[in-house]
């Protein structure tokens, strides 16, 4: 937070994000969605998107800190959570601004998809370690790479790839329909607070 592009304005509007999409968890785990749908995700993209890599990296960690505080949701498996959906936010900085209403919504409904995919893959390796052991596509010690991204590839799709593509589709559905007009309210938030200083 101590960075040139990040000033009081935008950590007070961080924190406004970060609480809102936090409430959005709550409401989640009170009236439970099917499978691994969250509402969560789709604000985090949009913050990344809109204020930069350094800021999603902040809403997806901090969104994930503070709904675990709220719902009880503490244990070892938060700090992958919060740096799984930082992730989330930072990629989404990484993204180009393309010209053009209808490639920024397919855009950002593809990349929403795709991190419905990866959040649960990248969060499996929290357990499969584990878990994975004594089951057919499991870890097993003294693999080579190949052996264990194979092994790994069928526990995925054994356990998980059912549960989080529902995940996926939420992500995308809700891109679809809140999308661009959150962009475009996020962008004229941010554009308030920045200002450009001129020679005389």
């Amino acid at each position: 937070m101590q960075g040139r592009s990040i000033n009081a304005r935008v950590i007070a509007a961080l924190g406004v994000l970060v609480a809102a999409t936090a409430v959005l968890r709550f409401i989640e785990v009170a009236i439970p969605g099917p499978g691994g749908f969250s509402p969560i995700f789709v604000p985090i993209i949009l913050a990344g998107y809109v204020f930069g890599a350094r800021f999603g990296f902040l809403m997806g960690s901090l969104t994930l800190l503070v709904s675990a505080l709220l719902t009880g949701g503490v244990g070892p498996w938060l700090p992958y959570q919060m740096l799984s959906a930082g992730w989330v936010g930072l990629t989404a900085g990484w993204l180009p601004k393309p010209e053009g209403s209808r490639r920024q919504l397919t855009m950002l409904t593809l990349f929403a998809f795709l991190w419905g995919i990866l959040y649960g893959a990248v969060m499996n390796l929290f357990f499969w370690p584990y878990m994975g052991a004594g089951m057919a596509g499991g870890f097993g010690p003294g693999r080579d790479i190949g052996s264990l991204l194979s092994a790994y590839g069928v526990f995925y799709v054994t356990t998980s790839l059912v549960w989080d593509m529902t995940r996926a589709l939420g992500n995308a559905g809700l891109m679809l329909a809140l999308g661009l007009p959150t962009v475009h309210a996020l962008e004229r938030f941010r554009d308030r607070f920045q200002f450009q200083v001129v020679a005389k």
